[in-house]
């Protein structure tokens, strides 16, 4: 016992450390980012511009999936990973890298073509390079994860960013357009890989095992598998709104819809995904262990998604108006039906993170293709029934509220295996979270009652936001929430931590 209990401290305070710098990244990040991107969407660029780039970076992401084959993954999972893995997954990726840009090269006219936009041509052979680019990215960042060295990756990341706000909003008041989005796209991707390079001590080796390549296979072409289908399931609503709404900055308006839900979720769930994989990987044996900590963030993230989700649905309307204008006002209910489906994720990312740090990639492999299954049969169904009734914009409406409807399937899905591998059921999560659901609900009731008063935006989004929180923490601290007073008392343990330091 006496034993367990130092390594116990020693992983929270690691944890804690994790999540703090992870958390100053996505947050840095998506601040600059969010203002950024209000500026170009105010004041340069319309929906068919976002729509147009945003099409192309659907086919670089997919690209991206391939590219890196779930290395990097199996790279942190493995306990022994030495220099020859390293730089046999280095070499593996850099070879990907080239011959998928020229597959993308040679394949630009035939994307264009399908959706009637002779810009894609060469927006996507450019934005392309940045597949090369990234694979030099590959390596460094999954040592500096196994390490959870969080702080590097912060510093990274928030300088490429700001690097890229530069160029862009150079570009902008020269009169780019559209070109501007792209060149943002290759400086973040370009200066990220150059300040990596100089965080890490690591060089490749001109080393290349193909038994070592396999073997890391064998966890990470599993993980490969299930991204590749995630990633192309989550794409199958932009690539289809592209098609059968082109011209009509569908696209560019979902984009927009789903930013600030996006942000939000990404910078919870990016945190929860890259520490509790490595967390969960380095404690494995010990079931009991990451049974606790999978509660843990399951419940904690819960807390807080929850909250700003409502809050986002309830705070639609003033929000949209003041943030872009009248001219995005097709993207208020849109952001509404999104934040359902985004309010989950954290949950199902728990889920899957502790099957994937338990070496069960296996398992989720199989659950990604029955859920994209199901939710390609819903979501094809719902476009059918769209066209068909020719609906329009209700359509769209009916098309995200299937995607909401597959949010909540996959909570049950994702937990049913970690009842055998955790003995954490379903059950027991539903009740985990429900306290903090039924208030998020109440709450965002509530704080929506406000835009009834017609007052101006401005003021209403006060009021909401004033009204929203005091409510929602007041409530949690009255009903003595577990998960708040763990997330109050995690907040003082850490900025003592960092006194004492």
């Amino acid at each position: 016992m006496e034993n367990k209990t130092p390594g116990k401290l020693n992983m929270k305070g690691t944890v804690l450390a994790g999540f703090f710098w992870r958390f100053m990244e996505k947050g840095g990040t998506a601040v600059v980012e969010f203002i950024v991107q209000t500026i170009l969407a105010r004041a340069f660029l319309s929906p068919e511009d976002f729509s147009t780039v945003g099409l192309i970076s659907i086919f670089i992401n997919i690209s991206n999936i391939c590219i890196q084959a779930g290395f990097n993954t199996a790279l942190i999972q493995k306990k022994d990973a030495d220099d020859e893995d390293c730089s046999s997954v280095f070499f593996l990726s850099l070879g990907l890298s080239i011959v998928f840009y020229i597959a993308l090269f040679f394949c630009a006219p035939y994307v264009a073509s399908f959706y009637g936009n002779s810009q894609l041509i060469l927006i996507l052979r450019i934005q392309a390079l940045t597949l090369i680019t990234g694979a030099f990215s590959t390596v460094p960042t999954a040592i500096l994860t196994k390490a959870m060295d969080f702080k590097k990756i912060f510093y990274r990341t928030l300088g490429a960013t700001i690097c890229s706000a530069v160029v862009g909003l150079a570009m902008a008041f020269a009169g780019c357009g559209l070109w501007t989005i792209v060149g943002q796209n290759l400086t973040v991707n370009i200066v990220g890989t150059i300040f990596l390079w100089f965080s890490v001590k690591w060089r490749p080796k001109r080393v290349f095992s193909k038994g070592k390549i396999k073997s890391l296979f064998g966890f990470g072409g599993k993980i490969l598998g299930s991204n590749l289908i995630n990633t192309l399931y989550a794409n199958i609503v932009p690539l289809c709104m592209e098609k059968f709404y082109a011209g009509s900055g569908t696209l560019g308006y979902y984009n927009k819809a789903r930013t600030i839900p996006e942000k939000l979720t990404d910078n919870i769930n990016g945190t929860i995904s890259t520490v509790i994989f490595p967390s969960l990987s380095s404690i494995q044996n010990d079931k009991q262990r990451v049974k606790e900590l999978t509660r843990r963030f399951i419940v904690t993230s819960s807390f807080v998604m929850f909250a700003m989700m409502a809050g986002l649905i309830a705070t639609a309307k003033p929000l949209v108006t003041l943030w872009l204008t009248d001219k995005w006002a097709f993207s208020i209910p849109m952001m509404q039906i999104v934040c359902i489906s985004y309010a989950f994720i954290p949950i199902n990312s728990a889920n899957l993170q502790a099957i994937s740090a338990m070496g069960r990639s296996d398992i989720y492999m199989k659950l990604e293709i029955i859920k994209d299954v199901i939710g390609v049969v819903l979501l094809g169904a719902a476009f059918a029934v769209s066209h068909f009734l020719d609906l329009g914009g209700k359509g769209l409406i009916l098309v995200l509220g299937t995607q909401a409807l597959i949010s909540l399937i996959s909570v049950i899905a994702n937990a049913i295996p970690n009842k055998k591998l955790l003995d954490y059921s379903l059950g027991e999560q539903l009740r985990d979270i429900m306290p903090s659901l039924i208030l998020a609900i109440t709450m965002g009731i509530f704080t929506w009652c406000f835009t009834l008063l017609n007052l101006p935006n401005w003021l209403t989004l006060i009021i909401q936001f004033v009204f929203g929180v005091t409510y929602y923490f007041g409530v949690a601290y009255l009903l003595k929430f577990e998960c708040f007073s763990y997330l109050i008392a995690t907040v003082k343990e850490y900025l003592n931590r960092r006194k004492k330091k």
